[in-house]
């Protein structure tokens, strides 16, 4: 598979800060929306129109993206705190064994009885987890395979996460983790981003192998202790 390997610092110049730009889209979009609102209730045929619908997604679209801008430009503060990242992970491979079985995919979970528990923001980790298992359930069909895993290596803690799934572009893996690069539609681009920051808040790695047609694998590293 392709490999991209990264360290990654969140002093990077690409990371402008970005909560003027969040606030300011932020203020118009809510009245927007409440005009929207407004002509739906004292218009009721709009709701067939098919430029109203597009109007009504797109509105829509913009608010999700002032959300991932606010979570981009805050992911990068955290807070440590000692975790219990076996229970998180079961709690986290609970949550998705029930969509498994509803879209007919094969979730493998492989943690050892015991994990460390480790120095981290617990929110953000958690985050930056659900956010590479969901990308794992949308780039895969009926019958493939999802597998996490997890298991320390001397003093870091490795997670997996792989797919069985659509593979990523050749072109598309080398930029994957800058925001606002996105294949999916409705997308903002913003989720692999973020993850990436989060992992650089806990001087963590984080990789990336993927084959289109074949499936994709993420692999996060993060310190025990952040002494």
């Amino acid at each position: 598979m392709e490999q991209i390997s990264t360290y990654i610092s969140d002093t990077s110049p690409e990371y402008m800060n970005i909560a003027q730009i969040s606030h300011e889209i932020r203020n118009p979009l809510t009245l927007i929306n409440c005009t929207i609102q407004l002509l739906d209730g004292r218009y009721p045929q709009l709701k067939r129109d098919d430029l109203w619908i597009q109007l009504t997604k797109d509105v829509e679209y913009l608010r999700q993206l002032t959300l991932s801008l606010s979570d981009f430009n805050r992911c990068s503060h955290v807070s440590f705190s000692p975790v219990n990242m076996g229970q998180m992970l079961d709690s986290i491979a609970r949550q998705y064994l029930l969509l498994a079985q509803i879209q007919g995919k094969h979730l493998s979970v492989i943690i050892p009885g015991e994990l460390p528990v480790i120095s981290c923001d617990e929110i953000k980790i958690h985050q930056a987890l659900i956010n590479l298992i969901k990308n794992a359930f949308e780039a895969t069909q009926t019958g493939d395979i999802i597998e996490i895993c997890a298991k320390t290596i001397g003093k870091r803690l490795t997670i997996s996460i792989k797919d069985t799934g659509s593979g990523i572009p050749k072109d598309y893996l080398e930029k994957i983790f800058d925001p606002f690069v996105t294949e999916k539609e409705g997308g903002t681009g913003l989720g692999l981003a973020i993850t990436k920051k989060i992992i650089a808040s806990h001087k963590g790695i984080i990789r990336v192998y993927s084959r289109e047609g074949i499936g994709t694998k993420f692999i996060l590293s993060l310190p025990i202790s952040q002494k």
